[in-house]
């Protein structure tokens, strides 16, 4: 059964997706560059940073891939 997202939550997914690029620019990185730190296919990272719906499982991963906290990853979102 598909959720229907409310604005807000869409808003926050934006936030998060930007917070998520801002993090990967601050490295120096390009998508293609994550997979040689450990991430699994740069093109579902390039989604989340769209501000597609991710997972906890996910979000944790994402905040494993730059070290840092999920409470670091939220900040400002």
């Amino acid at each position: 059964m598909a959720t229907t997202l409310s604005n807000d939550d869409l808003r926050f997914l934006k936030k998060l997706g930007l917070r998520i690029r801002s993090l990967r620019n601050e490295k120096g990185w390009t998508l293609e560059d994550v997979e040689s730190h450990g991430w699994n296919g740069w093109q579902h990272l390039q989604k989340i940073e769209s501000g597609k719906n991710i997972t906890v499982v996910t979000l944790r991963k994402v905040a494993k891939l730059y070290r840092i906290t999920i409470s670091q990853l939220l900040e400002g979102c």
